[in-house]
């Protein structure tokens, strides 16, 4: 073979120290991304109910026009 692989290479063996995440910092990592996915939900929410509102709104000014007709 011309080029040899070392093993530890080959075995993933890093000579560096790996840094590993405590227990407590993967809880928080996780519960900051449920944070950030239910608050982008809840803007997508309250955007729809203030869609909802608004087409609420025109439905009960045609309704007052409509009384108004009939008077």
């Amino acid at each position: 073979m011309a080029k040899d692989i070392p093993l530890e290479t080959l075995l993933g063996i890093t000579k560096e120290p790996v840094e590993t995440m405590s227990h407590a910092d993967m809880l928080r990592q996780n519960l900051n991304k449920q944070k950030a996915e239910a608050e982008a939900e809840i803007a997508l929410l309250e955007g729809q109910l203030n869609n909802k509102k608004e087409y609420l709104a025109k439905i009960e000014g045609g309704l007052d026009v409509l009384d108004e007709l009939q008077k």
